[in-house]
């Protein structure tokens, strides 16, 4: 029976999480794309354009669809069965809500693998090639003014403007401080460019802040940082996506960050607890298994149904709460989760006591 009955349950459960993702994203897709349609054809980049942003766009709306369609995926195959007393003919054999959620357990972590590849690979390469081919579209001289303060390891770094890529900075300022965090240098340079482990200043001019002192000039200079082309495309980013590992060097100092510590803190945390995500969902969904084929037990499949829109609202609040330094990063990745799985939990007990 065993043989027959996990695949079973996992081919239903799984089909049903799969096909809302696919709703899901393909909303989201169409949303989207009916909002940037008309800019992406006022840069002349036509129906090419439009499919190229759309497939771009895809890892991100899979990531933020997945959590909403554990959900529901989970509630409608549960309900599905226990309208078709499956539920019912499975306990009457001994195996119950337990068991099954044992069955099932293969299908949220094979969704956390898929969350987790997402999250960690795929989003923040599809939007640092979305981002850079967005920026292309206008020439690097065309673009208007837009400047950038960067506080780097040897200073802090203003320029106008950026190439696509971030491998090319237009009028640069650097501002060198001592050990006190006083003004000792300012350097100017028409351009910067990145040549694989530095950049390389054009036309540059130091000044110095001691009177008397007379400027300096160079053709060409090597200035050594911690800034990175990636860092300089992720820049004016609402929401920078970053790796883990990525975030961890920022927290360390190694990469550069335009957000406040907690910012990175939270989302380092978070993106160790996101893939769980299916699986509570999948917990808070059971009681959706506790219904009669003549509509009974509806108050359990809305009490589901609100404990995971609750989770996503909570886990939200919380991230807010963190990112922006107004709670502990660990209590804002933690809380949620740790609370509504305890919530599933209990509410899985009661199914079986019912």
């Amino acid at each position: 029976m065993k043989r027959v009955l996990g695949p079973y349950l996992r081919g239903r459960v799984a089909g049903q999480i799969f096909g809302l993702l696919l709703a899901l994203t393909g909303l989201m897709q169409l949303l989207e794309l009916l909002d940037v349609t008309t800019e992406v054809l006022d840069r002349d980049l036509g129906i090419p354009g439009l499919l190229h942003y759309a497939i771009l766009r895809v890892p991100s709306e899979l990531v933020l669809a997945l959590p909403l369609a554990g959900l529901l995926g989970s509630m409608a195959a549960l309900f599905a069965m226990a309208r078709s007393r499956e539920i019912t003919a499975l306990r009457s054999a001994g195996v119950g809500l337990t068991r099954v959620l044992l069955h099932l357990l293969p299908v949220p972590f094979l969704f956390a693998v898929v969350q987790f590849g997402l999250s960690q690979k795929l989003v923040p390469a599809a939007e640092a090639s979305l981002k850079a081919w967005w920026d292309s579209t206008i020439a690097l001289e065309s673009k208007p003014p837009d400047p950038q303060w960067v506080r780097t390891r040897n200073g802090v770094l203003l320029f106008e403007r950026n190439s696509a890529d971030g491998t090319q900075l237009l009028d640069v300022r650097i501002y060198a401080r001592d050990e006190q965090g006083l003004l000792i240098l300012r350097t100017r340079a028409d351009r910067a460019r990145w040549d694989g482990g530095s950049w390389q200043l054009t036309d540059v001019r130091d000044m110095g802040v001691e009177p008397g002192t007379a400027p300096v000039r160079e053709a060409m200079r090597t200035w050594q940082s911690n800034l990175r082309p990636e860092d300089v495309v992720q820049l004016d980013a609402a929401e920078p996506h970053l790796s883990s590992m990525a975030m961890a060097d920022v927290i360390g100092g190694e990469r550069i960050g335009t957000k406040p510590r907690s910012f990175y803190e939270t989302g380092w945390l978070k993106s160790f607890t996101a893939p769980f995500t299916v699986l509570i969902m999948m917990l808070l969904a059971m009681p959706a298994a506790i219904v009669s084929e003549r509509g009974g037990g509806g108050g359990r499949v809305l009490l589901a149904l609100a404990l995971g829109l609750g989770f996503l609202l909570v886990d939200g609040i919380l991230s807010a709460f963190g990112t922006s330094g107004r709670l502990s990063p660990a209590i804002a990745a933690l809380a949620a989760p740790l609370v509504f799985a305890v919530l599933g939990f209990l509410q899985l007990r009661s199914c079986e006591r019912s």
